[in-house]
């Protein structure tokens, strides 16, 4: 009888210019990269586990909270957002990054990383969102969840 309220961020969505192509699981996105040379992960941790996996030829950038150790075929920088839209061009470029890996997270602070993407003309493999259980409210940003709650904003 306890209700159950999420706070969700919306979704990305693709514009007009981008190159998104939707992605299951790790295995359909290891064979959605064969072409690529450059890839750029920003899906969080989960890569470390397949270093050993990565093909002849590519170098992988995973870009991760912390930094850890990576391979001679991946550096991992450690670096939380928000990041600039500058920063982000120089990475792209100082890494000549062809791919680039995300999960739809929504969130504004990484936003940037598509828009360079869309700059550069480059495909963008997005992580599906998993399917989230049902709730009796769901909330899109932080002050909606604090006015429901009668709390005041603190932002």
């Amino acid at each position: 009888g306890v209700p159950c309220w999420a706070l969700r961020r919306p979704a990305w969505q693709p514009q007009p210019g981008d190159d998104w192509r939707e992605i299951d699981g790790w295995a359909q996105l290891v064979e959605a990269l064969r072409p690529f040379r450059r890839p750029l992960f920003t899906l969080g941790r989960e890569p470390l586990q397949h270093l050993d996996e990565i093909p002849p030829g590519q170098f992988w950038t995973l870009r991760a909270l912390e930094a850890c150790p990576g391979n001679e075929h991946c550096e991992v920088i450690g670096a939380r957002g928000p990041f600039l839209i500058e920063d982000e061009r120089q990475l792209f470029a100082r890494r000549q990054i062809d791919v680039l890996i995300s999960k739809n997270s929504g969130s504004s602070a990484t936003e940037p990383k598509l828009e360079v993407a869309r700059e550069r003309g480059l495909p963008v493999l997005v992580l599906k969102r998993p399917d989230l259980p049902e709730t009796d409210r769901s909330f899109s940003s932080t002050a909606q969840l604090l006015l429901a709650l009668g709390l005041p904003d603190k932002a």
